[in-house]
């Protein structure tokens, strides 16, 4: 019997690309690890290049840009269950980190070491396309926020509260505000209607 984290972590890349082999599942399957980090942790630092790649089978994170110039932080992501967390640039180009990844709670995480990874190009070429479907999953994501930006801040705070329920219990109020790109003030007022 496969361990549950890993069965859900095959089966969420099989969405990403149905035509995974067998062979190239277990292979990962042998390189895959687990590890629980307490709330407050931080799995990427500030200018740290990662070197594994993660997946969020139970528990939540905070993604802060760092202003290079005024060390400022602001909260620009936040990473859920079945999540793939990564900075860009960052994972993918194998360049220092713009931000840090914080926990929101106590998280579990199946990952795999990078250069692990990028040692079994040669010999499943699923990694290529399922890599890049995964890349161009969050590059729409980030669109998508962007895009988010069109419509009344009440409207982007419905959409997350809607889809996470628990955010505020979970995230520094700042850090919701941050994200939402409008003042605690703000957010508050709209938290009442």
């Amino acid at each position: 019997m496969i361990n549950p984290a890993f069965q859900l972590l095959i089966e969420e890349l099989e969405k990403y690309y149905p035509l995974i082999s067998t062979r190239f599942k277990l292979k990962l399957l042998e390189k895959l690890y687990e590890i629980t980090y307490r709330k407050g942790s931080r799995v990427l630092n500030y200018k740290q290049i990662q070197d594994s790649g993660l997946f969020i089978y139970k528990g939540s994170a905070v993604e802060l840009f760092v202003n290079p110039a005024t060390l400022e932080e602001t909260a620009t992501k936040f990473w859920f269950e079945k999540d793939f967390p990564y900075t860009t640039p960052g994972l993918f180009g194998r360049e220092p980190s713009p931000s840090y990844i914080k926990l929101l709670e106590d998280t579990h995480f199946v990952g795999i070491q990078f250069e692990e990874f990028l040692k079994m190009k040669s010999d499943f070429p699923e990694i290529e396309p399922l890599t890049e479907n995964i890349r161009s999953h969050y590059d729409k994501l980030r669109y998508e926020y962007e895009e988010d930006f069109r419509f009344s801040a009440r409207h982007r705070v419905k959409r997350l509260e809607q889809a996470h329920p628990n955010i505020y219990n979970l995230a520094e109020i700042q850090h919701i505000a941050q994200f939402h790109k409008i003042s605690l003030e703000t957010l508050r007022r709209l938290r009442k209607h």
